[in-house]
């Protein structure tokens, strides 16, 4: 619930520089949207809707003053690049990009169009902005607080596993995965236990890994959040 609260209290500010152009505009203004996951998801869905409620909510009728064309991804590369050069063939005005990979890609296609992107762990790191404060270029955002929970996910593993081993599963491929895992580290290192980390880049990988886990004493294993971890939340 709090998240599709942030949602559309984010629609309503990514459509705050629009309405006055909105207005003025002879025909609407065209919105990119790339959210993560699938329509026929109902939570999924339900955060497409929170936007929209948003972009209603700053003033913007959708059909009259800006349409909302949505590409939705998987969050693999070549998915999401075809996803947002998709949207700027059919000649998006703003990006609105969900999480790391679609907002590394959409930084990528272009250097003109503005990009609000949405749930970035660390868009510095990434090259999205030049600082926080100051953004700079054509993207600016919403950064999550995965990273920052780090902290909060060693300490908490600690306190079940109550051993002074914590074992950590995470993407290698993902644009995001090596900062999350350095902040991870060193949060293991302040709390004084050992972080013993195994690093995928494909779900084919993962029982094997986790059967890697096992046989190496874990316990209990704490899988970094990411878009691919979330991908396969169904599946393994």
């Amino acid at each position: 619930m709090r998240r599709r609260k942030f949602i559309t209290l984010l629609g309503g500010a990514a459509a705050w520089p629009l309405v006055a152009r909105a207005q003025q505009a002879k025909s609407p203004i065209r919105i990119g949207m790339l959210p993560f996951g699938s329509p026929s998801n109902p939570y999924d869905q339900s955060l497409v809707e929170a936007f929209r409620s948003g972009l209603r909510q700053a003033g913007l009728v959708e059909g009259r003053d800006m349409v909302l064309d949505i590409v939705w991804t998987s969050g693999s590369d070549a998915d999401t690049d075809k996803a947002v050069a998709e949207l700027i063939r059919r000649g998006a005005e703003l990006l609105v990009p969900t999480g790391s990979t679609a907002s590394v890609a959409s930084k990528r296609h272009t250097s003109t169009i503005p990009i609000v992107f949405i749930s970035v762990g660390n868009p510095v790191a990434m090259g999205l902005v030049e600082n926080l404060a100051h953004p700079g270029g054509n993207a600016t955002g919403f950064s999550d607080i995965f990273s920052d929970l780090s902290a909060k996910l060693v300490e908490l593993g600690s306190a079940l596993n109550k051993q002074d081993t914590i074992d950590y599963l995470w993407h290698t491929a993902w644009p995001d995965g090596k900062n999350r895992f350095q902040a991870t580290e060193q949060a293991a290192q302040s709390a004084r236990v050992k972080l013993r980390a195994r690093g995928i880049a494909e779900s084919a990988e993962i029982d094997q890994a986790i059967t890697a886990m096992k046989l190496d004493g874990a316990t209990m294993i704490i899988v970094q959040p990411s878009p691919f971890t979330y991908r396969q939340r169904l599946v393994s």
